[in-house]
């Protein structure tokens, strides 16, 4: 008998591409639900991912107290994390390929620890054909790059392969490296029993059903920047407050990021809000209509998603400048 593969997410979209891999494989692989996946103790125990693993667990990641320092930093490290309970404990001859979207995590770390070979896949949609990378960038040009213990986004020694919508195009990596697997093609040629074990999976409430409430109504994507620690929640209120007042058409419907913990139905009173912890890929399969429009800001959320007629990315700094020139007004 094959051995399953293991994938490790941090997002509810690494769940959703995960989920259709491992129901193509015809099910019994192994996944490791990160806590940052809101819910991931009740998923993990509701039975709902049984028809494609068999094996899932949650990664308490906040229980790791730091890299321990020192000689055998690895076996330490190893054996640090292990005591604190952060997850299973890692047999890498279980498992056939070992599949992780982000491993500068500290499942990422661990893989390393253990000399566990790993397959990096993309974080998003075509995620890797982006040229402006700063980080792997500025870790590259590290003076102690050769020497340094742990290396991510796909430079360890123990990431075997990476994954990409199209090698032929990114240049990030050795072109040795990379394997081609296209999320974008896998989530458009869905079978109805594929999309129903998603919907199973993701939507807990139910959506409208008359198209026509959506065929001129706008989606707002909101990005968690308060989370990520680039402004406060009065700014972050205060832009996409801006974005909606100038791109909203119709009715609006608000899909956040799992991180953001904004309370949308109070920024915005009638607005329909959408289950956060539901990929917004999954809308592009569910609904009977598209949206009229559907704007993200700084995200590239919109970069597989169909289910609006048009979609619109605003940069960061054009929607600060929305919110200054909405705040002038008012005063």
């Amino acid at each position: 008998m094959a051995k399953p593969d293991l994938y490790i997410c941090h997002t509810a979209y690494h769940l959703l591409i995960a989920l259709v891999r491992a129901l193509r494989a015809g099910g019994g692989q192994a996944v490791w639900l990160s806590e940052q996946i809101p819910g991931a103790d009740a998923l993990a125990a509701s039975g709902k991912l049984d028809a494609a693993f068999g094996e899932a667990a949650v990664l308490h990641e906040s229980r790791w107290q730091g890299i321990v320092t020192g000689p055998l930093g690895h076996f330490r490290n190893r054996r640090a994390y292990e005591k604190a309970g952060v997850g299973p404990k890692l047999d890498k001859n279980a498992y056939g390929t070992i599949r992780i979207s982000n491993d500068w995590s500290v499942a990422g770390r661990y893989l390393q620890d253990c000399g566990a070979p790993y397959t990096l896949c993309e974080d998003t949609v075509g995620g890797t054909l982006d040229t402006d990378q700063h980080l792997l960038t500025e870790q590259r040009a590290a003076a102690d790059f050769a020497r340094r213990p742990y290396l991510y986004w796909g430079d360890s020694p123990a990431c075997a392969a990476v994954e990409s919508e199209d090698p032929d195009r990114c240049t990030l990596f050795p072109r040795e490296k990379l394997r081609k697997f296209s999320a974008r093609a896998m989530l458009a040629d869905l079978t109805a029993e594929e999309k129903a074990a998603v919907r199973r999976v993701f939507v807990s409430r139910p959506l409208p059903e008359d198209p026509a409430t959506y065929a001129g109504a706008t989606l707002l994507l909101p990005r968690s920047f308060v989370q990520d620690g680039l402004m406060d929640q009065a700014q972050q209120d205060a832009i996409f407050r801006a974005v909606a007042q100038k791109y909203t058409t119709g009715p609006l419907f608000i899909k956040t990021h799992p991180r953001d913990d904004t309370d949308y139905a109070a920024l915005f009173p009638g607005a329909t809000v959408l289950e956060r912890t539901m990929p917004s890929e999954v809308l592009n399969f569910c609904l009977p209509g598209k949206f009229r429009r559907a704007v993200t800001v700084q995200s590239w959320v919109l970069r597989g998603f169909t289910a609006a007629q048009e979609n619109i990315f605003v940069s960061l700094d054009d929607a600060r400048a929305l919110a200054a020139a909405q705040s002038a007004q008012t005063e």
